[in-house]
């Protein structure tokens, strides 16, 4: 017994202006979504302390560096 192949059947893919259509609907509605959201000023002790970690880390990466180089030269 022989299968027979069938064609495979594809969605035609959508017009220009359909496509147009769907991106301008979907970017409405996410900039809907995103005009209600805030985004909160990182202000007061926790914006200073993460600030401070960044200064340690930055510093620890220059003197471990130059360190390395000592090392090497």
């Amino acid at each position: 017994m022989e299968s027979q192949r069938r064609p495979v059947e594809r969605e035609t893919p959508p017009s220009a202006e359909e496509a147009r259509l769907m991106l301008d609907r979907a970017e409405r509605t996410w900039q809907r979504q995103v005009a209600n959201e805030e985004i909160p000023v990182l202000t007061g002790p926790s914006a200073a302390f993460r600030w401070l970690l960044l200064a340690v880390a930055l510093g620890a990466i220059v003197f471990l560096t130059f360190e390395q180089l000592g090392r090497l030269g």
